[in-house]
Order: structure tokens, then C-alpha cells, then sequence
């Protein structure tokens, strides 16, 4: 008797845990819907990212450097997102002998597109793309490629990605160089 009492609590004890794991949506009144904007496919969404990095140059001293952006625009569905960002990016070393200044800042605008590989209905870990062009203030034009991986929710992740960059930078005598780097970059997007 008492195996099989055990055996009815394990499997009531089963059935319960099996029916916290679905979602459950109750009817509405008529005309009335529920608005969450954590559900919504489409709308604004924006992102903060942390980041550090150096140049890749063969040769010549790299350029180390750390930046912070925040990205914000529109969702268009999962696997598109269009937006503008802003930032600061920040030489650490090697300032002088490479780009020739001694100033340390540069402000970068620019616009950017992304958008996930997969889909993120079923997915709590889903990899994405990234790309932004725009100006650095006062050095010159940037394109900056990346992959990564969204952790979380639809509206609601933390973000890892691996950038590739390509730098103009204003040298002394008003010469430009391009310059190309990598850069990892953590933030959070909602």
C-alpha cells in the first residue's frame, strides 16, 4: 500500500512540474486586448555595449583601445533591426607613435543594422549579426562587422560579440590611414 501511495505522489508531483512549464493564455473580453512590449515582433528596441580591442597591424605598434555605444531604432522582425548609435571610444596606449596626437577620445556615430541567424521563438541562445558605418570624431570613416550571441529573452538579452573594424584615422598634416582591428564587446539589449 504504501509503494503505491508513493507511486501517485511521484506521478501527481510529475504532472504539476510538466504544468508550470507552459504558458497559459486566458481569454479576453471582446474588443480588449493585453499590450506587453516585451512580446511585441516589431517596434523600438536598444542596446548598451562595453568593449575593448586593439589593432592588427603587422610590423607597426598596435592601438589598444576601449569603447562604449549605445545603439537604439527600430525592429523590424527578428532577423532585421535598424538603428543609429552613439559612443566613445578611447586610445590607451601607443597614442602619439601611431595616429600622431596626444588626444585619447574620438566620438563615433554611426548607423548600424542587425538581426539574428535563427529564430529566437523556441531559443533562449541565439547567434546574431552586426554591422555599423559611420564617422569617428575627429579621425574619419569606421565599418564595423560582427557576430555574436544574444542570452535570453526576446526583448530582454545579454550580448557578446566579435567585431572586426576598419578605421580611417587622421594622421598630422591632415593624412588619413586606414587601420583594421578586433574588438569583443558585452552589453545588454532590449
Amino acid at each position: 500500500m504504501k509503494k503505491i501511495l508513493m507511486i501517485l505522489a511521484v506521478l501527481c508531483a510529475s504532472c504539476t512540474m510538466q504544468a508550470q512549464d507552459r504558458t497559459i493564455k486566458m481569454p479576453t473580453e471582446k474588443g480588449k486586448t493585453s499590450f506587453n512590449p516585451a512580446e511585441q515582433e516589431k517596434g523600438y528596441w536598444c542596446a548598451l555595449e562595453v568593449g575593448g580591442g586593439a589593432t592588427t597591424m603587422e610590423g607597426r605598434k598596435n592601438l589598444p583601445m576601449g569603447e562604449i555605444i549605445f545603439s537604439n531604432g527600430y525592429r523590424i522582425n527578428q532577423y532585421l533591426k535598424v538603428g543609429v548609435g552613439i559612443g566613445a571610444l578611447y586610445y590607451i596606449a601607443n597614442n602619439n607613435e601611431v595616429r600622431g596626437t596626444t588626444r585619447k577620445l574620438s566620438m563615433p556615430l554611426f548607423a548600424t543594422l542587425r538581426g539574428n541567424f535563427l529564430n529566437e521563438d523556441t531559443r533562449s541562445v541565439v547567434p546574431y549579426w552586426t554591422a555599423n558605418v559611420g564617422a569617428s570624431l575627429p579621425d574619419g570613416l569606421f565599418f564595423t562587422p560582427g557576430v555574436g550571441l544574444r542570452v535570453g529573452e526576446m526583448r530582454n538579452a545579454f550580448i557578446i560579440n566579435l567585431n572586426y573594424t576598419l578605421r580611417e584615422l587622421k594622421m598630422p598634416a591632415d593624412q588619413h590611414k586606414y587601420y583594421s582591428g578586433i574588438m569583443l564587446k558585452l552589453g545588454y539589449e532590449f
